[in-house]
């Protein structure tokens, strides 16, 4: 049974489980002892102004403890205002209600638990206040009908698939305070066409724009100081943007220091691509499958990684794997890379062999009579 807690180490309002002995605070992401945060809300409500909020009256379709909303039974309405006084609405709290259009949410809500309106087919419009401070684990997963959302610039964590399957969702500005993009938090939203990531996002996580494929532009903030650092988004993790098939391009700032395993795979609609210098390491397959992709430029020496696992990667883990255009490349490191880019390596191959050069990379052979590529090993078979 939830009822109302305070985390003693941060101070944030939430939603505990009575029956459990531990958990994780939503807010500051630290252990503690149920009996105590609860102990600890006691103990503090009499001089808290939100001890007022447990005064309200409730329509009998809201099941309340304290300030938690525990779950709605209002079966037939299709537009819900949730009450005043309400500050966490608890886990799987709306569930499954398809006759849900509209939700308005009241000012002093700080959080939205775990799939509190998941599998809400029918929800298309929500009102989230300023006050909110986490949405967690997929809390609008399969939102079918959701077109868009406004973000609180305050808001701080959106926790992983909180909006996977919003087939709907067209375009989404993130909050300025979020920091990560949580896994597959955006995964199979169909519909959606544009993205803005603010300055303070570091990392965009595994598969959190996955099979978005409407997906058109991507619009990253960042900031250069006179020092020399930045301000901006870091890594761009595993499948990010896989299969996102209408993203023709993308700029990456020159803050990301790393791409995942297959983050750009199957975006077919690709055809240039800038790797600026700040990339130290580009993962197996990032970019395969990126079948319109004609042009690549290095501005750096990155590290392009072939993987060690033949059964995660395939057998052909090259960075861009069926990319059959790809014949257009600039990089100071294309002897050693060879491997990574098919279609370009086998565009130089005649001119190779003329030139009695490697006809794999292009490199010197040594040896007087068993000669041998200095450069990728192979042995001379022309």
């Amino acid at each position: 049974m939830y009822v109302q807690g305070k985390c003693y180490k941060c101070g944030g309002f939430m939603a505990v489980d009575g029956s459990e002995d531990a958990s994780v605070c939503p807010f500051c992401g630290k252990p503690f002892i149920v009996e105590k945060a609860i102990q600890n809300f006691n103990e503090t409500a009499p001089h808290d102004i939100g001890v007022e909020k447990a005064s309200y009256d409730y329509d009998s379709d809201f099941v309340v403890e304290r300030s938690v909303l525990i779950r709605y039974n209002g079966y037939t309405k299709k537009d819900v205002r949730i009450p005043d006084g309400i500050t966490v609405i608890g886990e799987s709290a709306f569930q499954g209600m398809n006759n849900i259009e509209s939700v308005y949410i009241p000012d002093g809500a700080e959080l939205i638990s775990e799939g509190a309106f998941s599998g809400c087919k029918n929800l298309q419009a929500i009102h989230i206040p300023d006050s909110l401070i986490t949405i967690d684990r997929e809390a609008f997963n399969g939102c079918m009908r959701l077109k868009n959302i406004n973000f609180p610039d305050n808001l701080k964590n959106i926790e992983a698939g909180a909006f996977i399957g919003c087939i709907s969702l067209e375009a989404v500005t993130l909050p300025k305070e979020l920091e990560i993009l949580s896994w597959r938090i955006f995964e199979d939203c169909t519909g959606l066409k544009y993205v803005f990531i603010p300055k303070k996002i570091k990392t965009i996580e595994d598969y959190a724009f996955a099979e978005c494929t409407s997906l058109e532009e991507v619009k990253f903030e960042s900031l250069h100081f006179d020092d020399g650092t930045a301000e901006g988004i870091f890594r761009i993790g595993m499948n990010a943007f896989k299969n996102c098939k209408n993203l023709s391009s993308i700029n990456i700032p020159e803050t990301v220091r790393f791409i995942g395993n297959q983050a750009f795979r199957g975006c077919s609609s690709l055809k240039k691509l800038l790797i600026p210098k700040s990339i130290k390491a580009v993962y197996p397959l990032a970019f395969a499958d990126c079948t319109a992709l004609e042009q690549v430029t290095f501005e750096g020496d990155t590290e392009l990684y072939k993987g060690s696992n033949p059964y995660k990667y395939e057998k052909n883990a090259a960075t861009f794997y069926n990319c059959p255009k790809l014949l257009n490349v600039s990089y100071s490191k294309i002897q050693p890379n060879y491997w990574a880019f098919p279609a370009y390596t086998k565009a130089q191959e005649p001119a190779n062999i003329e030139n009695g050069r490697c006809r794999y990379c292009g490199g010197e052979f040594k040896g007087l009579f068993d000669k041998v590529c200095s450069v990728c090993k192979n042995p001379k078979d022309y």
